[in-house]
């Protein structure tokens, strides 16, 4: 079980570092001075959010434990009031679930433990639990400074699975 969870945090950190190459190329007519500022805000908004533990993540990529990395959309994921709001795709092998296959990743309930885990180098790492009524799910993410987003979630009857994706300013709301 170990090695599944290194291997998909691993995972996880590969596809936010290709994440930033990819974003990095697309903000080339900014002056420095406008990126400054805008990085200063992007990464202020952050650690608000994570410390409010208020925040909406847009995923845009899926890595199933079997298979090749999937572009998708729409999905999201947002945390507010107490309540996880999990709208993400699922794609992987299940050993106990209801007949049709339940819900998945797509619920919305109140969360049982959210920790920071971590705060360094401009990266947040965030563990939620949540407790359905099919299925106990945990939810861990980095959360980067400038908004990237990595998420690894483990079920106690799924595999797991990671995603990629973006923090939502409130801006882009």
């Amino acid at each position: 079980m170990k090695k599944i969870v290194f291997t998909s945090l691993l995972t996880g950190l590969l596809l936010v570092a290709g994440l930033w190459a990819v974003q990095g190329c697309g903000v080339l007519s900014e002056t420095p001075s406008e990126k400054a500022a805008r990085l200063a805000k992007t990464a202020a908004y952050v650690r608000q959010a994570v410390q409010a533990e208020e925040f909406k993540i847009e995923i845009t990529q899926m890595i199933p434990m079997r298979g090749t990395v999937r572009q998708v959309s729409p999905f999201s994921l947002t945390l507010k009031d107490g309540v996880l709001n999990s709208h993400l795709p699922y794609v992987g092998r299940a050993w106990e679930v209801p007949y049709g296959g339940g819900h998945a990743l797509n619920f919305e309930f109140p969360i049982q433990e959210y920790r920071l885990m971590s705060e360094q180098d401009g990266v947040f790492t965030v563990r939620i639990l949540v407790k359905t009524d099919e299925d106990t799910h945990v939810y861990t993410m980095n959360l980067t400074d400038e908004g990237y987003a990595s998420l690894v979630v483990q079920s106690r009857n799924r595999e797991p699975v990671s995603y990629g994706g973006m923090v939502v300013l409130p801006e882009e709301e």
